[in-house]
């Protein structure tokens, strides 16, 4: 799902927002999603670092790409609710 799929639930998500149909999103919740996305991100990277076999390495490597864009996702999102943060 690219950022403008995203840009377009995000819009939905504040009109249902206006509307009391939705809870306000924390950025404490999203700054924790970060943290826990990052420590995956370490972990994946030590076990790609130590493993040997070609097939598991590429299944790794797919993994770590997924989380790098979950990571991404989620910092644009903390930036698009009003709680920017700059590392």
């Amino acid at each position: 799902m690219g950022l403008k799929k995203i840009a377009e639930k995000l819009d939905t998500y504040y009109k249902r927002l206006e509307l009391g149909k939705a809870a306000k999103i924390q950025s404490a919740h999203v700054e924790k999603v970060i943290a826990k996305l990052q420590a995956k991100q370490e972990q994946l990277k030590t076990e790609l670092s130590e493993t040997e076999k070609p097939s598991k390495k590429q299944r790794l490597e797919g993994k770590l790409a997924t989380v790098e864009e979950q990571i991404t996702r989620s910092e644009w999102l903390l930036r698009e609710i009003g709680c920017v943060k700059t590392p």
